[in-house]
């Protein structure tokens, strides 16, 4: 251990920069024979230093009716009790170090992360080293029972509250039902109740390993300190000397789901709502198809869209439109919702559904014809078969290049130690600045983008789930499936 040590403090001094050399956001990208991937940023605007570590294994990789021991995994990481049985649990050396533990799990992967302040980061880093060499550390039945009870509380909860839970759950569950990222990401009370310890343990240690994880460090620490810090903390976990090393886990993401069937009607549901609900869902590549900027376009598109429509029909639609982006491993989700006025007959609700779908058809074809005739638009043939009387002579290149040049600026203020981690795992890179400037600049190579709209802006690729008000019921508070 001595010359483990030895090895893992020189390769910290190799590696750091000399005192007062390191720039404002300089980064270190590493990756140890334990296949474990290190990224170290100093950010001097910080106040705070984020430990965030990220294991590739999410909702996605959850066994058949085991859904939901993802985060059950997680939470019962926090009472693991490394000093022995009876001995204070992770989260109480935590919190008594002023360490708040959060934890997020997604359908691709398990986030575990604090900000903290400086002075406290050599505690916090030790404990987290704890916890990422023996997870359960003497986690007993109870400490599960209890951990789980608590889940399934929460999850009653969520899945009840009139707020965004319920339709982003009914989204994935309905409009992707039978696909990967279709699945319950937080599990159902039934195979929550179906959870054993053993189960907990096996996924674990399935995918609580070096190789599965990244770790991303950032704050106002000079990067050589926090480095040297790092080093010491995680010595056991690099792999140093320990034989042939291991490569970091690699990510086949979820392949896309199948187009839907021609004339595929809308998903009709009724929850405590005052009036009807129309919600679409486009899905596009996901990140790993390096394809970020065209999803942007194409989310800029639906925006305009949707303004568009209900400025053209303010007596059907309440003037309020929301599209939301997700990106995730495989899939990029572009949701649309809007609301009809109090009211309505809800019998109108399906034919609502078909006009706007028939309005994006023309109004994404008319971009399309824009970007390809740049000097003048979409040609008057165009806009007269299609009675189009949209201003589409203003979505040329250069709307792309500002829509664009507008979100990596936003990147660029606001990167973080989550972007950083998910970008590195699927290119490899931690700069996400450069990558995020490479894809802006693949889109706006001369065809690219037309082609994009027109393979996956189509109103027949859209998915449509219509929430009616309960029969003679009025709006509640609660929202039932």
């Amino acid at each position: 251990m001595p010359c483990l040590l030895v090895l893992v403090l020189l390769w910290g001094c190799a590696t750091a920069p000399r005192p007062g050399s390191a720039r404002p956001g300089a980064l270190s990208n590493d990756v140890f024979p334990s296949g474990l991937r290190l990224v170290v940023r100093e950010d001097s605007r910080a106040k705070l230093m984020t430990m965030y570590v990220s294991y590739r294994a999410g909702a996605t990789d959850e066994p058949e009716g085991k859904e939901g021991v993802a985060e059950v995994a997680a939470r019962l990481s926090l009472r693991a009790r490394h000093g022995g049985a009876g001995t204070p649990t992770l989260e109480e050396r935590l919190v008594a170090a002023d360490v708040t533990p959060r934890s997020t799990i997604t359908y691709d992967d398990t986030e575990l992360w604090s900000s903290l302040s400086p002075e406290r980061f050599a505690r916090a880093a030790a404990l987290e080293a704890q916890r990422m060499a023996d997870p359960l550390a003497h986690v007993t039945e109870e400490d599960f029972r209890q951990v789980r009870a608590q889940q399934l509380d929460e999850l009653w909860v969520s899945q009840e509250a009139m707020d965004k839970g319920p339709s982003r759950r009914w989204l994935h569950e309905k409009l992707l039902a039978g696909h990967a990222y279709g699945r319950p990401a937080q599990g159902t009370p039934e195979s929550l109740d179906r959870l054993t310890l053993e189960d907990v343990r096996a996924f674990v240690k399935a995918n609580y390993t070096p190789a599965h994880a990244v770790l991303v460090v950032s704050g106002p620490l000079p990067l050589e300190e926090a480095k040297s810090e790092v080093a010491r903390s995680l010595a056991g976990l690099m792999g140093v000397g320990t034989g042939a090393p291991t490569s970091p886990v690699q990510r086949a993401p979820p392949p896309a789901p199948a187009d839907l069937p021609e004339r595929a009607p809308p998903v009709v549901m009724h929850g405590a709502v005052s009036a009807a609900q129309l919600h679409f869902l486009l899905t596009v590549p996901g990140r790993y198809s390096g394809r970020y900027a065209e999803s942007l376009v194409a989310r800029e598109v639906l925006k305009r869209w949707l303004d568009l429509s209900l400025g053209l029909d303010s007596l059907s639609f309440r003037r309020t439109a929301t599209v939301t982006f997700q990106e995730l491993d495989g899939l990029t989700l572009l949701h649309c919702s809007v609301v009809l006025r109090s009211g309505m007959p809800e019998r109108l609700a399906p034919h609502h559904v078909s006009s706007l779908l028939s309005s994006l058809e023309v109004f994404a074809n008319g971009i399309t014809e824009s970007l390809r005739e740049p000097a003048n638009g979409p040609r008057r043939p165009y806009q007269r078969k299609y009675n189009a009387p949209m201003p589409f002579r203003s979505y040329t290149e250069g709307w792309v290049r500002a829509t664009l040049n507008q979100e990596l600026e936003l990147q660029a203020r606001t990167v973080s130690a989550m972007d950083i981690a998910r970008v590195v795992r699927a290119t490899g890179r931690v700069d996400v600045g450069g990558v995020r400037e490479e894809q802006v600049a693949r889109a706006l190579a001369e065809g690219v983008l037309p082609a994009y709209l027109e393979q996956y802006v189509r109103a027949e690729r859209m998915r449509t789930l219509v929430i009616l008000p309960e029969p003679g019921a009025a709006a509640s508070p609660f929202m039932k499936p």
